[in-house]
C-alpha cells in the first residue's frame, strides 16, 4: 500500500510539474504584449520551459533583467548591474549558463543565481579594449562558446570545460569587417557567421551606410578544425547583402536567413551548396522593410525586424515571410522603435521581440498572427 501511495504522489508531482510549465506558456490576454524594460534591451533569451526570459539592456555599467511569465502575465522578476554594456547574449543548451558579450568580452552567470536576483559572473574573458565584442552563441553540445568582435573582425573561441570558474581560450578565427550574427548547424559541426563588410578586394557595390563598400559576407566555419587550429578553420564563404548582420536556420538546417540590412532585403542560401557550390547556394532575395536585423525560423514562417534604425520612430514592424514560398505576401506585426533582436519559445507558440529604441520586450502570440 505504502508503495502505491508513493507512486501515486509522484504521478501527482509530474502531472503538477506539467501543469505549471504548461502555465508559463500560457497565451496572454492579448495577442501582442509589450513589457517596459528600464532602458535599452538588446537581446532576450528565453529558458526552455517558457517560464523565465532574460533580457540585456546596454547601458554603462549594463544589466540584466529577469522577466517571469505565468498564467499569460509578464512581471519583472529580478534587475541585476553587470560589467557592461550587455549586448548579445545565449544560454547554454543545458539551461545552466547564461552567457553575455559585453564589449571587451563576454561574462558567464549561473542562470539559478540571476533568477534569485544575484549577478556575479563565475566566469569572463578579455579579448582587449577594442574588440567591440557583441554577440555570443554555445555550442549544440555546450563545449564551445563562440564571441563575435565586432570591431576586431575576429570570433574568439573558447571551452567551456571549466564552468563554473573559467573559461579557457581556444583561439580567434579571423572574419571580415565587422562580424555579428551567429548559428550553428543542428549536428553541431557547422557555425555560419555573418559579416557587415566583406574583403576590401571585393567591388564595393554597398552605398546606403556610409561610403562605398562591398557587401557583407555569411561565413562557414568547421567546429572540429577550429577546435584544432582556429585560423584555419573557415571552409565556405559567400556575398550576403549589403551590411549582413544577423543569420538564422531553418529548423532541418537546409536553409541560411541572412538579413541585409543595407538592402532592405533578407537573403536565403541553401546551406547543402554553401561550402561546395557557392555561386549556386543563393535560392532567393526577399524585399523586407527599413534596416532588417534580427531574424528567427519557426513553424514554417520567418520573422524579420524592420528596425528602421537610422530613421528613428517610435513603431516599427517585423515581416512574416511564409518559408515554404518566400516569393508570396507577407504578414506584418506591429514592433516599437528599432525592433532589434528575436527569439522564439521553445514550444515555438510565442515569438519575443526587443524593441531597443522604445524600451520594451514584445511577447507575440503565433497563433493569432494578423492575417496577411
Amino acid at each position: 500500500m505504502g508503495r502505491i501511495l508513493v507512486l501515486a504522489l509522484a504521478l501527482a508531482g509530474m502531472v503538477w510539474a506539467q501543469g505549471a510549465r504548461a502555465d508559463c506558456n500560457q497565451p496572454a490576454k492579448e495577442a501582442i504584449t509589450q513589457v517596459p524594460v528600464s532602458g535599452h534591451p538588446f537581446s532576450a533569451i528565453p529558458t526552455s520551459d517558457g517560464c523565465t526570459i532574460f533580457v540585456s539592456l546596454t547601458a554603462r555599467p549594463g544589466s540584466i533583467v529577469v522577466l517571469k511569465r505565468a498564467e499569460g502575465v509578464v512581471t519583472q522578476a529580478a534587475f541585476i548591474p553587470v560589467a557592461g554594456p550587455v549586448t548579445g547574449m545565449a544560454l547554454s543548451p543545458d539551461g545552466r549558463f547564461l552567457a553575455a558579450a559585453n564589449e571587451a568580452g563576454v561574462l558567464v552567470f549561473e542562470a539559478a543565481k540571476l533568477l534569485a536576483g544575484t549577478g556575479d559572473a563565475v566566469a569572463s574573458a578579455d579579448d582587449g579594449p577594442h574588440a567591440g565584442s557583441v554577440y555570443a552563441a554555445f555550442s549544440p553540445d555546450g563545449r564551445l562558446l563562440v564571441v563575435a568582435n565586432e570591431d576586431s573582425a575576429s570570433l574568439s573561441l573558447y571551452s567551456t570545460a571549466g564552468l563554473p570558474g573559467s573559461l579557457k581560450p581556444v583561439g580567434q578565427i579571423p572574419v571580415a569587417n565587422a562580424p555579428v550574427g551567429l548559428a550553428f548547424s543542428p549536428d553541431g559541426k557547422l557555425l555560419y557567421s555573418t559579416s557587415e563588410v566583406g574583403p576590401r578586394s571585393w567591388q564595393a557595390k554597398c552605398t546606403t551606410e556610409g561610403p562605398p563598400h562591398p557587401e557583407g559576407v555569411l561565413l562557414v566555419i568547421d567546429l572540429a578544425r577550429a577546435a584544432a587550429d582556429p585560423a584555419k578553420s573557415v571552409v565556405g564563404g559567400v556575398a550576403a547583402g549589403c551590411n549582413a548582420v544577423r543569420v538564422a536556420l531553418s529548423p532541418d538546417g537546409a536553409t541560411a536567413y541572412v538579413t541585409a540590412r543595407g538592402a532592405n532585403a533578407v537573403q536565403a542560401f541553401d546551406t547543402g551548396k554553401l561550402i561546395a557550390d557557392a555561386t549556386h547556394a543563393l535560392r532567393a532575395v526577399i524585399t523586407v522593410g527599413s534596416s532588417p536585423v534580427g531574424v528567427v525560423a519557426a513553424k514554417g514562417k520567418v520573422f524579420v525586424t524592420n528596425s528602421n534604425r537610422f530613421g528613428g520612430g517610435a513603431s516599427q514592424s517585423v515581416s512574416v515571410l511564409d518559408a515554404g514560398d518566400l516569393a508570396g505576401s507577407q504578414a506584418s506585426i506591429p514592433a516599437g522603435g528599432f525592433p532589434r533582436e528575436l527569439k522564439t519559445t521553445a514550444d515555438g507558440n510565442t515569438l519575443i521581440v526587443t524593441n531597443f529604441a522604445s524600451g520594451s520586450v514584445e511577447l507575440v502570440d503565433l497563433a493569432r498572427l494578423p492575417p496577411k
